[in-house]
């Protein structure tokens, strides 16, 4: 696959995953939320613990919110801003310190979370454990005349902290995520870059090693075998011509591998991308059949990965008695591959079967559930 195709193919398959922004959003309303809820329980008891003090809860409150919210920011972009770490480790025991001042329970919980996204590697969880056993002990003896309601408040508070970790984990999963997507598709276009490089390499090296052959075959025959001599120079133009066709066909189509290898590229393509590959093939046994079923298998993965969004997609190659079949079929129809069967690809692809006295068809099946790409290539000798 080309490194056109490549980007347009992860370009759509961004519109499928969704982005660690949106594992971000999620985790940014919890905390705007219980910032909201901690806010009113501050000022619900600013006659119990004196304005200035309410006024000091309530900065510390949107302190820790901040906070969070910088340190998930440095994490995802994989920075450390030592100034950002001091301010972190203030904000964990700020959070706890509420709960005594004010009752500001939901603090407590970020404070852990902070914590869980501050510190990584195998010291984590000792200090996340840490930091939630103070937290609880803390909640537990400000309400320790009341244990039912304690147990109420601690057990909502974990709830809180497992779904602000959790969030905060799914969104730099989902961005490593994307990060290797991009560079397996990098790797890709190196790979198709090398085989460019591979194929112009031998075919420059074969036609010019060819061609100095039988020109000095011919300069050794020209006094004695003009005649000879000529035809040696007649085979160098020979050459020449199906150099530069080969180097025409390198530089102003796609580069096909045989219909194996195409086929592996296809279920590898595949497997990456979550979709079930079933093959059941029979090796196409000319070379005409080979290129022509290589050619095809790329433009249906291609137009597959494009147009659909397929759960399955299956691969068949059967030798028939006097012909050779290839279908090509996923369940991933949708609207958009209405006119999938029109394009300039497929009209290709079809020039080239139907010039080897084969038929070609691309549509959806009867059922309307699935579409199905099918090429039918007569063996020489048989009435196609």
């Amino acid at each position: 696959m080309t490194a056109v195709t490549l980007q347009k193919i992860d370009a759509r398959r961004d519109e499928r995953f969704p982005s660690a922004l949106v594992a971000f959003i999620a985790s940014w309303f919890v905390v705007a939320l219980f910032t909201f809820i901690a806010l009113t329980t501050v000022f619900d008891h600013r006659q119990i613990i004196g304005y200035w003090l309410a006024l000091l809860a309530a900065a510390m409150v949107v302190f820790i919110a901040v906070i969070l919210v910088l340190t998930q920011r440095m994490s995802v972009l994989g920075r450390v801003d030592s100034r950002l770490t001091v301010a972190a480790w203030i904000a964990i025991p700020l959070g706890i310190v509420l709960v005594p001042l004010s009752e500001v329970w939901e603090m407590s919980a970020m404070s852990v979370a902070i914590a869980a996204t501050l510190v990584r590697g195998r010291w984590a969880p000792a200090v996340v454990g840490g930091v939630f056993v103070i937290a609880t002990v803390v909640t537990v003896g400000v309400d320790r005349a009341d244990p039912l309601q304690a147990f109420g408040i601690t057990l909502f508070n974990t709830c809180t902290t497992v779904v602000l970790i959790v969030l905060t984990e799914l969104a730099l999963a989902l961005d490593a995520l994307r990060a290797s997507r991009e560079q397996v598709a990098r790797l890709l276009v190196d790979a198709e870059r090398h085989r460019i490089s591979r194929d112009l390499h031998d075919v420059i090296g074969r036609t010019l090693v060819t061609a100095q052959l039988r020109n000095q075959a011919a300069l050794q025959m020209f006094e004695n075998q003009p005649e000879k001599a000529r035809e040696q120079l007649g085979h160098v133009h020979d050459v020449l011509n199906s150099g530069q066709a080969d180097l025409r066909r390198i530089t102003s189509g796609p580069i096909l591998d045989d219909f194996v290898s195409e086929l592996a590229a296809v279920e590898a393509m595949c497997a990456r991308l979550g979709i079930d590959c079933l093959t059941s093939v029979e090796a196409p046994p000319g070379s005409d059949v080979d290129r022509i079923f290589a050619a095809v298998v790329r433009e249906s993965s291609t137009n597959m990965l494009k147009h659909a969004h397929p759960r399955r997609c299956t691969v068949r190659v059967t030798a028939e008695k006097d012909c050779d079949v290839f279908e090509f079929t996923n369940d991933g129809v949708t609207r958009e591959e209405t006119d999938a069967g029109t394009g300039t690809g497929i009209a290709a692809l079809t020039r080239q079967v139907e010039d080897v006295g084969g038929r070609f068809t691309a549509g959806k099946t009867p059922s309307g559930t699935e579409f199905r790409v099918v090429a039918i290539i007569p063996r020489k000798g048989a009435d196609a």
